[in-house]
């Protein structure tokens, strides 16, 4: 398994929800990406939560961690959390120690905002 790619998960589709989880924990990112987002819903939610460290969960991609059912949300730890949190609101950049401890959020102004910025000095010169 160790050597199967990101073409081998798709193949094996919802299979991939089989695996043991000794493989399964020992994923890497390019197999990760792989696995379809129908095989994360069906994997027991026991499973994903001891199979998935948070460093992996946060390797999943947008389709895949909005796969991921209520009752596996409930069996996941609360730093498990997190890496799916910051994986599904990508627009907000939060650094994380994976030992539980955030370093906050990192500020930064957003597209929107910039743009917004420039209207206001081009059409509103005197404000």
């Amino acid at each position: 398994m160790s050597s199967w790619g990101t073409d081998v998960l798709i193949e094996i589709g919802v299979l991939a929800a089989g695996l043991p989880d000794m493989a399964m924990s020992a994923l890497v990112k390019e197999q990760i990406e792989g696995i379809t987002p129908t095989a994360i819903s069906m994997i027991p939610p026991e499973k994903l939560a001891v199979a998935f460290h948070q460093r992996q969960i946060s390797m999943f991609s947008y389709e895949q961690a909005v796969a991921v059912t209520q009752q596996q949300l409930s069996a996941l730890s609360d730093v498990q959390r997190t890496a799916l949190d910051m994986v599904l609101t990508p627009w907000e950049d939060r650094p994380v120690d994976f030992r539980g401890r955030s370093l906050g959020l990192v500020l930064s102004r957003s597209p929107l905002c910039l743009i917004l910025g420039l209207l206001t000095v081009l059409f509103c010169p005197g404000t």
